[in-house]
């Protein structure tokens, strides 16, 4: 008899790869790391695509701005067309909801759906069940770029018996996003019933709360410097209960982007380079030869510069303050 517990299910939940959007904040200057501004998005893309389909993943969940409104070309298109069509030849089921970006661009209609892929549409919530995972997805799609509806009111109740996953591209109530889209209170997630909301629109890793098991993965890739740390996915593991109870579900941020913003905060001159080999030190660079891009914060004296890009390593970049007068 076979008494080993199942395994668990692992789905990987994505949001705003703004597909084709350049990096800012880039320094030139002699034997800084080369870093192409307009590929290395692209990269990102790519190193999430394969840790996905090679990672034993059972599906694929992205909660919108897929697409970048600045960037709506040829190449953003096959990109997100490539992406899709792995995640189909790997077997992973895929759903989709358009953001305030997409609604703003006319690729999410150009695109070739494989089968194993649903994006969601706009006038009313769906559902998409996977009985052989026990999971019900409802989603709902953004139709303007300047969303107003608390789309979030409208999911249906949660269906009995499944792990219910909510997936919205929503700024919540705006603490943390500089655009409102689709604006919900986090208790509306709460009183839904689901057992997990993946969420986007926030670049920045995150968990909501307010009663509801909710996350924000952050963007696929930092597109300057203020947005720091780690970029990828978030994994999402569904365990069997204890007994055959009710699942347990746990979350874990995955890093896959080649290029990270840090800020390197030194006020205090004295202590600079001490400082300066413990920040180094703390993040290392990205796998598959990755680098660091280090931004001086305003309250950093400029004449640290020179110092702190004498002490990086190869595979890190120090740029002068946002705005400062320093020659690079």
């Amino acid at each position: 008899m076979n008494t080993s517990a199942p395994a668990p299910i692992r789905v990987a939940h994505l949001a705003d790869l703004h597909i084709g959007s350049a990096l800012r904040g880039l320094a030139d200057y002699p034997d800084a790391p080369a870093i192409d501004r307009r590929e290395a998005p692209y990269e990102a893309l790519r190193a999430a695509v394969r840790r996905i389909v090679e990672g034993g993943y059972d599906a694929v969940l992205i909660a919108g701005d897929v697409f970048d409104r600045r960037h709506c070309d040829a190449r953003a298109l096959a990109a997100c067309q490539d992406a899709l069509g792995a995640f189909h030849e790997a077997g992973l089921r895929t759903v989709v909801v358009s953001g305030n970006h997409d609604a703003e661009t006319p690729l999410p209609h150009k695109l070739h759906l494989p089968p194993s892929v649903r994006w969601l549409g706009a006038d009313a919530p769906e559902s998409v069940t996977w009985p052989d995972l026990g999971i019900t997805v409802h989603g709902q799609s953004v139709a303007e770029p300047d969303e107003r509806r608390d789309l979030a009111a409208g999911f249906p109740s949660a269906t009995p018996g499944a792990v219910n996953i909510g997936l919205l591209h929503t700024s919540l109530h705006g603490a943390w996003s500089r655009r409102i889209c689709a604006p919900a209170d986090p208790r509306t997630l709460a009183r839904a019933g689901y057992d997990y909301w993946a969420l986007g629109h926030v670049h920045h890793r995150l968990l909501p709360g307010a009663g509801a098991f909710a996350a924000y993965p952050g963007n696929t890739h930092a597109r300057g410097p203020g947005e720091t740390g780690g970029r990828g996915f978030t994994e999402l593991l569904i365990e069997p209960g204890p007994g055959g109870g009710r699942r347990r579900i746990g979350i874990l941020p995955v890093d896959t982007a080649p290029v990270r913003y840090e800020t390197l905060h030194l006020p205090y001159p004295e202590t600079a380079e001490a400082d300066l080999r413990d920040r180094f030190a703390a993040v290392p660079a990205p796998s598959g030869g990755g680098a660091v891009v280090w931004t001086l914060s305003a309250a950093t004296p400029p004449g640290l510069l020179h110092e702190a890009r004498a002490l990086a390593g190869p595979a890190a970049m120090v740029c002068p303050a946002e705005g400062a007068a320093v020659s690079c």
